[in-house]
């Protein structure tokens, strides 16, 4: 295994580790504009429903909060034109705390510019055992926002999550039909 992809590896996991604690629902590689020329991949989004004092709300889903994660482990992979998606109510890019800091410092420079609607940067803490926010992007007069529908988005969370199971929706009706049929 190269090093580009045991660093990946490494801070996907820990994009899973920080989604389970702080998500209700979540999936890797979620697609955006399938099948047409806007077609775009997101390492990883999450969805947490808006529950005042724990209550589920006709509500929950449309204000409920969205967040991308987007990993990259080198400056050849920002630049590759893969991947910097960003949609979410909050809207991160995963790295190193090595490379964070070569990032920040190469902004602005030719070829190299903030990705659109980026919240912030998350690193490994100094244990290695969970993510921090690194640098906040936002402040005022910058706040990134929602620009795609919760029913999209949740659509495309559940198709990427049945895409990872080799699973689909009409596989699951085919076999409920024939455990039916056979009772």
């Amino acid at each position: 295994m190269s090093d580009r992809q045991s660093t990946t590896e490494y801070l996907s996991n820990l994009v899973v580790k920080r989604m389970r604690a702080q998500s209700s629902y979540w999936a890797p590689e979620v697609n955006f504009d399938k099948n047409t020329p806007a077609e775009r991949r997101v390492d990883f989004v999450s969805f947490k429903p808006y529950t005042p004092e724990y209550i589920t709300e006709p509500t929950s889903v449309d204000l409920g909060k969205f967040v991308f994660y987007e990993v990259k482990s080198s400056m050849s992979d920002f630049l590759s034109g893969h991947g910097l998606t960003f949609y979410g109510d909050e809207n991160w890019l995963v790295c190193t705390q090595e490379f964070a800091l070569v990032l920040l410092q190469s902004i602005g420079k030719p070829g190299i510019s903030k990705p659109k609607n980026i919240t912030g940067i998350l690193t490994p803490d100094s244990s290695g055992k969970r993510l921090y926010q690194r640098h906040l992007f936002a402040g005022p007069g910058y706040a990134p926002h929602r620009k795609r529908p919760a029913s999209e988005i949740l659509w495309n969370i559940v198709q990427a999550h049945e895409n990872a199971h080799g699973l689909s929706a009409a596989s699951n009706l085919d076999e409920e039909v024939t455990e039916h049929d056979e009772t």
